[in-house]
């Protein structure tokens, strides 16, 4: 898979849909669509915020500890980096 371009997706999720923007987290991922709805949808996060959870988890330039705290900072974040956790666990 190549490199994800985190800012455009970021400026399209503002755009998309609900379900656009599952759709095109799924065509990025290995998840599934049911996934990424039901990880949305249970932590309450908006795509947004999603995204920018996301582009903070692709950071390979922040320590473990820096993610946390940026990740701590977004409403929500937490929540949508445990739903995203629980599927690997």
């Amino acid at each position: 898979m190549g490199t994800i371009n985190w800012n455009k997706v970021a400026s399209q999720a503002a755009n998309n849909t609900d379900t656009e923007f599952s759709k095109e987290l799924v065509s990025l991922t290995s998840l599934k669509l049911s996934d990424v709805e039901n990880f949305i949808a249970q932590s309450k996060i908006t795509n947004e915020k999603a995204i920018k959870v996301l582009k903070i988890i692709n950071n390979a330039k922040e320590s473990n500890e820096n993610k946390v705290q940026m990740i701590s900072n977004i409403e929500k974040g937490i929540g949508f980096l445990v739903q995203i956790a629980s599927k690997i666990v």
